[in-house]
Formats: structure tokens, C-alpha cells, sequence
């Protein structure tokens, strides 16, 4: 049968609209999105690249405080827009967002994007959604450390470097417990409701040592994910 040639403009013109819709849809970067979307398996396998992925947990302080992902520091998406400036040294790193359902993580991936961070991850499998590892210690950057940290004189300060590193330089009124030492003087921390803040070189240390403090019944655990070799920390010698 032949076509008219109008008509086989319209059909080529149709096909060529619905190809490119096609193709936009099945994009990550769908309409103006310019983050990826990324499952709970991706999800995992960034969030345990601890030294290279910021991840940052949206839902409210409650939620957060119930059980949160491991490295997850928070900021609650009510907050978000206006805390943005405060991630600009994070700008060039892997950012992973997560809330319940991926929406608001969504959208606060978009504000990332529209602010120029460029490697931005929305976890689309929320944290009712998957059954991810989680932790209810409290993870906090170098700066937020550095500030709760001074204000709170009755605090313990940990710094789970090796001795020769706190020797050279360490936080005002830090215990010095190497990570090899832990386990076995952890029981010099009595009070179990005291606040205590960890930091190391790059955040690995002190977040393991968080799970060990968590799971002996510690309640007020708080471990900079920034450890020495990413955050210039205000030291005394």
C-alpha cells in the first residue's frame, strides 16, 4: 500500500517524537533531573565507600534517631535548602540522599544538582522500602564535632589514633585509645549516658568503634565521619 507523502511525513514526525520521549523517560536524568536514581543494592555498595561517599539521611530527627544507615549523618528535608552552604566542601565528593520513600531525597538531590554539586545519588528504595543495615549512634561532620564538642565540657573526647599521632597534635581534653586497644578499655567508660565523641584519621575507626559502643548500651554516641586527613581540625598541641 502506498503512503501518501503528507502522511509519511506526520508518521516520521510521530515516530520521531515518541522515540525522543522514549528516550527521556528511560533516562536517570529525566525532564530537568540531573542526579542518578539508584537502587538499594547501589545504595549499599556506596554508602560502604566510607571514605570517598557523604551520605546524608533526610527524614526527621526522630526517624533518624530510630536506625539510620551506617555512615548517615542528618539533616531533615524541612532544613535542607538552607543547610546547602554548609556542604560546599563536600561538593566534589559522592553524595548519596535517602528518606523514607525516595521522594523528598529525591528532592533534595535536585537542590544539590540546581546548587553545582555534580555527583548526586537519590536512593529510590527508601528506608521503608529495604531492609538496609542500620545504627542509631549519631554521625556528624568534623565542624559539627568541633563546635558540640567544645560546647559540651562534660563530654568524653576519644581519639582512636595511634599514640605517635596524638602525641604531634589532638582535640583539647581527648583520651587518647588507639583502635587495637578498644574493645578492652572500653570499660573505663562508665557512664553509658555520658556524651562521647570519636574521631580518627578518615572516620573508619571511629565508626566501627561507634557500633561496638552501641551495641554495649552507650546512648549518646557521636562520630565524625571527617576524620584528621579530610577536616583541618582546630588542635592543640
Amino acid at each position: 500500500m502506498k503512503l501518501s507523502k503528507k502522511f509519511k511525513v506526520l508518521s516520521v514526525g510521530m515516530l520521531l517524537v515518541v522515540t525522543l520521549t522514549s528516550s527521556i523517560g528511560c533516562s536517570s536524568n529525566s525532564g530537568d533531573k540531573a542526579y542518578n536514581e539508584i537502587d538499594a543494592a547501589k545504595t549499599e555498595e556506596l554508602v560502604g565507600e566510607t571514605k570517598k561517599t557523604l551520605v546524608i539521611d533526610v527524614r526527621d530527627a526522630d526517624a533518624y534517631a530510630k536506625g539510620h544507615l551506617t555512615n548517615a549523618i542528618n539533616i531533615p528535608f524541612d532544613e535542607f535548602e538552607g543547610k546547602i552552604s554548609e556542604l560546599e566542601s563536600y561538593k566534589d565528593q559522592t553524595i548519596v540522599l535517602i528518606c523514607n520513600t525516595g521522594n523528598k531525597s529525591g528532592k533534595a538531590a535536585q537542590m544539590l544538582v540546581d546548587n553545582g554539586f555534580k555527583k548526586v545519588y537519590n536512593a529510590a528504595d527508601g528506608m521503608e522500602e529495604h531492609e538496609y543495615a542500620t545504627a542509631t549512634y549519631t554521625n556528624i561532620t568534623g565542624s559539627q564535632f568541633e563546635e558540640l564538642a567544645t560546647k559540651n565540657k562534660d563530654a568524653i573526647i576519644l581519639d582512636l589514633r595511634d599514640s605517635k599521632d596524638f602525641e604531634k597534635k589532638h582535640a583539647e581534653n581527648a583520651i587518647n585509645i588507639p583502635m587495637d586497644e578498644f574493645e578492652s578499655k572500653m570499660s573505663e567508660l562508665k557512664d553509658k549516658n555520658q556524651e562521647i565523641y570519636l574521631y580518627c584519621n578518615t572516620g573508619t575507626r571511629t565508626s566501627e568503634a561507634s557500633q561496638i559502643l552501641e551495641k554495649n548500651g552507650y546512648k549518646k554516641v557521636y562520630n565524625s565521619i571527617d576524620g584528621t586527613k579530610e577536616y583541618e581540625f582546630s588542635f592543640t598541641k
